[in-house]
């Protein structure tokens, strides 16, 4: 008899136990439902110090963040929650995420079940938050879009940009694995002129946007999104002087696609910055030399019509000092744009101070022409009426170069 009422007292007590923890998640939701948010996370927080293993209490925890993160009445809510945190509603998202996940864990066999009924309102919830959040941040971009073509500058209009980052911010924690955000974001970055993450944030979309086409039945529906990124990786990085890493992505690219024009010319751009690096061996530097004059003629014959590829040849053979083949290639780029500031003063240095390659009336009739198409350009005027002192056009020269410094800033 005595061993029987022992037993009968040891169930009580395990029942109780068991009624106690559950007393502390049932208290939890009804304080919530009566939106008594700190009452309600006080008895959340009990139930899972004593269980750790509640998946319903994380999952319940969790939605208790997402309704004060989502709701601006709650402003104060979200501030006593967090304390003295500078972004209240991002630490309750990332606590609500946090949360989530542990609401997926399986302890038992027995949790398989609750796992797959949570997976779903934990996919649906984080889901409509991304759709939110994205939408906005699209919405700030194009609001900066139109205040800048309105000339508005009250409010600051790139404050709406910074709006769009912090949405997007949110964005890649509900769904790190989500591409296009990161794109989105890339891009709002580069007009904020943060060139550094925008460069970093292409490159996380393309990471994933190569995952994504890992997982799809045709991955060829993303090629264009990926020429898009890999495009604007490829200007992030030459950019940010970057050029090992140009030349990578360049690569990558024309081994798709060998006469894509952007890729030739920053591939045969950055060859030619590395050739100049004196950090670099002599030897390696004629290599890198070597490679970008074939990038540059591969960049030529891929289009011939293009203007710019003839800058560059030109910039690049004054840099190794074959001032012949620059010359050469600077006058049949004016065969195209003739009124190009920058090529007609190039020109115009070489012959005033080229060496072998100097010939004062040419240098004197290369910056006549300059200062008739750019009549407030103080250097073109300086040279001008340098080239006419030294044909002895005294009088010219001394007001060509009077000219030229009234009009330096």
């Amino acid at each position: 008899m005595k061993r029987t009422f022992i037993i009968a007292i040891a169930v009580l007590v395990v029942v109780g136990m068991a009624a106690a923890q559950g007393m502390e998640l049932q208290s939890a939701k009804l304080y919530r439902k009566q939106n008594e948010w700190i009452k309600a996370l006080e008895f959340f927080n009990q139930a899972l110090e004593k269980d750790p293993t509640m998946l319903e209490a994380y999952f319940e925890r969790g939605e208790l963040y997402h309704a004060v993160a989502s709701d601006s009445s709650l402003s104060n809510v979200a501030r006593e929650i967090t304390g003295d945190s500078e972004h209240p509603q991002r630490v309750l998202y990332e606590r609500m995420i946090a949360d989530f996940a542990q609401a997926v864990i399986e302890h038992t066999p027995k949790d398989a079940g609750t796992i797959k009924k949570l997976q779903k309102k934990i996919e649906r919830m984080l889901q409509e938050r991304w759709n939110y959040s994205y939408f906005v941040a699209v919405q700030c971009d194009s609001l900066y879009d139109r205040a800048m073509a309105a000339g508005e500058t009250d409010p600051d209009p790139k404050l709406l940009l910074e709006k769009a980052v912090d949405e997007l911010d949110l964005t890649v924690k509900f769904f790190p694995e989500k591409w296009n955000a990161y794109g989105l974001r890339a891009q709002i970055l580069g007009k904020l002129k943060r060139y550094d993450e925008a460069t970093a944030g292409w490159a996380d979309a393309l990471k994933y946007i190569e995952i994504s086409k890992l997982k799809k039945e045709k991955p060829e529906e993303f090629e264009q999104a990926v020429q898009v990124i890999r495009l604007n990786l490829l200007q992030g990085s030459y950019n940010l002087n970057h050029f090992r890493e140009t030349v990578g992505i360049a690569d990558q690219i024309l081994a798709a696609d060998s006469s894509d024009m952007d890729a030739l010319q920053f591939k045969a751009f950055a060859i030619a910055q590395l050739a100049t690096d004196e950090a670099i061996v002599k030897e390696e530097r004629d290599s890198l030399k070597s490679q970008a004059i074939h990038a540059l003629r591969a960049a030529r014959a891929s289009r011939p019509d293009d203007p710019t590829i003839l800058y560059y040849i030109g910039q690049f053979n004054l840099q190794l000092a074959d001032t012949a083949a620059a010359l050469a290639a600077f006058h049949e780029y004016l065969t195209m744009e003739e009124r190009d500031r920058d090529v007609l003063f190039a020109i115009g240095v070489i012959y005033l101070e080229g060496g072998m390659f100097a010939d004062t009336v040419k240098a004197r009739d290369t910056y006549a022409k300059l200062v008739e198409l750019y009549p407030d350009d103080a250097p073109a005027w300086t040279n001008y009426g340098i080239a006419l002192i030294r044909l002895g056009q005294m009088e010219e020269g001394k007001k060509a170069i009077e000219r030229g410094k009234s009009l330096q800033p």
